[in-house]
């Protein structure tokens, strides 16, 4: 055994063990720690330190995540070191429903050996001792000035490594959460006062209204003076670091937008200056998304569907994103022979897109038009077709032609316009004729290839329509689209109970409000009709 070795850290994740010997270990994603983790968007520049003093070891969190401590204790910023113990069990990332990004270490402190314990008396013996020639004055004196040589003395840090440092840990706080890049045009949220690019912000809120980081209700947002100026005065000083602007591809689909001069976005909520083409005007607000920071706490998301819409959709640099098929990753391509994404590798400088579903990257290929990246519909990125399988738990299958999704249960309640009793009428129509509500969906591709039924995001000039590629959310809404039309052809004699079957239609139909606030009145009137008052 390696007597100058001070302690040991397991990972639990692949068994690989890393023996330390100095008195401070650094853990990070910059590349001045002295244990580096890439392509983890978790890890902070500067995630956590490890100090070792006199046989004891103490950790010390600079994360913006926090640092979990066996599964029961969470430091961050604010706690001062914390001493740990031989066995205890360190969590740099615990996700519980992204399992491959936790980072596991365990501590093994060694038993002092007794060449430690000689080097520690041969200090105390080099130290100065008093001549015996000495007054009582200047012993009195000397005995007053007696170092303790367990504590080891610390060399000063240059000005270089103290501004190295400053660099790093200001470049985690300015880094937006998003895109993972340091923040263009910042903006705060309230009340919870969290930063992050205008634009960003500008393509989650067209999804829903909460903060991207701790999904607190954004009731406001505003620019914040302080933290525009320490980016500026962070810029000047780095200037390597700001962020370039992307140029327009116009090789790339292009979508109508009316300017917003208020916020600078266009009519789908996107920001202007990028080249963001998103279309969520009618993408409901009733999935919460999963929050960003460690997920330590026992919250489960109840409505989270596997397939949301997250934050960018610009091809983002490759600096701080390395994907499967990046030659340095050493990713194994287990993707399907038929998949047009076999055998590519990424070249030097290759841009990459995050997926929506499951927030990794892939190479920017879009300019390729037989391999399908996006949908046709809102124009997201998402990687289940180019992978041929989302890396996200749960994934249904988050890109795919229409014809071939399937939907949760849990998705389909309500299905026929969020009418309760319409779809019960639907539900009790199948249950009759032992249909389920994948023979509904497909029945109702089927109409909508022969021209029956229409769908108002899909052209009605489309060849063969159920063939088109779309994600999960837009399929999901075409469906209940078609659902309802289903309903609204339905015959009388079809529709059970009997006593549903003479039913007055509502005069505002299917937009009619009062159906969703008052039970009574969805029971007493037919809403699958057209409105005949306005």
């Amino acid at each position: 055994m390696d007597e100058s070795v001070l302690y040991r850290l397991k990972n639990l994740i692949d068994h690989s063990i890393i023996s330390v010997h100095k008195n401070q270990f650094k853990i990070g994603r910059a590349a001045t720690n002295d244990l580096i983790i890439e392509n983890n968007p978790y890890i902070s520049s500067c995630h956590c330190v490890f100090e070792f003093d006199n046989g004891h070891v103490y950790i010390r969190d600079t994360s913006s995540n926090g640092t979990l401590i066996n599964r029961s204790k969470k430091i961050n910023k604010n706690i001062s070191s914390l001493e740990l113990n031989s066995g205890d069990i360190v969590h740099l990332v615990f996700r519980k429903d992204e399992t491959k990004s936790n980072i596991i270490y365990q501590l093994d402190i060694l038993p002092i050996s007794n060449s430690t314990e000689q080097k520690l008396k041969r200090k105390l013996s080099d130290s100065p001792s008093v001549s015996q020639n000495n007054t009582k004055e200047n012993l009195d004196l000397s005995n007053t000035m007696i170092i303790d040589t367990n504590v080891e003395m610390k060399r000063l840090k240059t000005k270089e490594e103290l501004v190295m440092k400053a660099g790093d840990d200001m470049e985690d706080i300015l880094t937006c959460l998003c895109c993972q890049d340091i923040m263009s045009n910042p903006i705060c949220l309230e009340p919870c006062l969290h930063a992050f690019c205008t634009d960003c912000y500008n393509s989650w809120e067209a999804v829903q209204r909460t903060c991207p980081k701790c999904r607190v209700k954004v009731i406001g947002k505003k620019k914040n003076v302080v933290i525009n100026g320490i980016l500026e005065a962070y810029l000047k000083a780095y200037p390597h670091k700001r962020p370039t602007l992307q140029a327009i591809d116009n090789t790339k689909p292009k979508m109508k937008t009316t300017t917003n001069t208020k916020n600078d976005v266009d009519r789908n909520g996107m920001y202007v200056n990028r080249n963001n083409q998103f279309n969520n005007d009618t993408v409901e607000e009733d999935e919460e998304m999963e929050d960003d920071d460690d997920d330590d706490d026992d919250d489960d998301d109840d409505e989270d569907d596997g397939h949301f819409v997250l934050l960018m959709a610009a091809p983002v640099p490759d600096g701080r994103f390395a994907c499967r098929q990046c030659p340095k990753n050493g990713f194994v391509n287990t993707v399907d022979a038929s998949n047009a994404s076999i055998g590519y590798q990424c070249h030097p400088g290759q841009k990459h897109i995050l997926c929506q579903c499951c927030v990794q990257p892939m190479p920017d290929r879009l300019v390729d038009l037989s391999i399908h990246q996006s949908c046709e519909i809102c124009h997201q990125f998402f990687c289940h077709m180019y992978f041929n399988q989302c890396q996200r738990q749960g994934c249904l299958g988050c890109l795919n032609q229409l014809r071939n999704f399937n939907f949760a249960p849990r998705h389909l309640n309500n299905l026929v316009n969020d009418n309760p009793v319409e779809t019960q009428i639907v539900q009790n129509y199948l249950t009759a004729h032992r249909f389920g509500m994948r023979e509904l969906f497909l029945r109702c591709c089927q109409l909508l290839d022969q021209k029956e039924f229409t769908c108002s995001s899909i052209d009605r000039s489309t060849a063969i329509p159920s063939t088109k590629v779309v994600c999960y959310k837009c399929a999901l809404r075409i469906f209940k689209e078609l659902a309802y039309q289903y309903r609204a052809a339905m015959k009388k004699k079809d529709i059970l109970p009997v006593a549903l079957r003479n039913r007055e239609n509502c005069y505002y139909g299917k937009q009619c409000r009062t159906q969703y606030s008052k039970p009574a009145h969805a029971q007493k009137f037919n809403h699958a009709c057209e409105q005949l008052r306005y």
